[in-house]
């Protein structure tokens, strides 16, 4: 899954990732995968938690950059990077589901995740056997 999430992050090329978030070039090795809606310290067991379409590649580390504003809870850049998709809360339907709610990547350009291709989808999926 990190693979896919650093591929979709370069377009295509994992050597060519960039901060999803801010768009900073991070290459093949930088940046964290920042799991949209938290996984818990045990990880969790959902296929679609553990899918790529719960995955952001961001820059920094659990404390700083993009990934730490979205570790940050209830900051102003924690709130606006929810407001961009790079924060689930836990919850029921679809608002919850992060094959659902679109990111606003760096540039404003708005896109969903999919769950096992290495690129970005530019239409809201349709509806999904559970």
């Amino acid at each position: 899954m990190r693979r896919l999430v650093r591929t979709r992050a370069g377009s295509g090329w994992a050597g060519d990732a960039c901060c999803e978030a801010c768009g900073i070039r991070l290459g093949e090795h930088g940046g964290q995968v920042q799991h949209r809606v938290a996984r818990g310290a045990g990880g969790s067991k959902d296929p679609v938690v553990a899918s790529a379409a719960n995955a952001a590649l961001l820059c920094g580390t659990a404390f700083t950059g993009c990934h730490g504003a979205c570790e940050a809870r209830h900051t102003p850049r924690a709130k606006e990077m929810e407001k961009r998709g790079f924060v689930i809360r836990h919850g029921k339907g679809r608002e919850f589901d992060p094959r659902f709610v679109k990111v606003v990547l760096f540039g404003g350009v708005e896109v969903w995740l999919s769950e096992t291709e290495p690129r970005y989808l530019y239409e809201q999926p349709g509806e999904v056997a559970a």
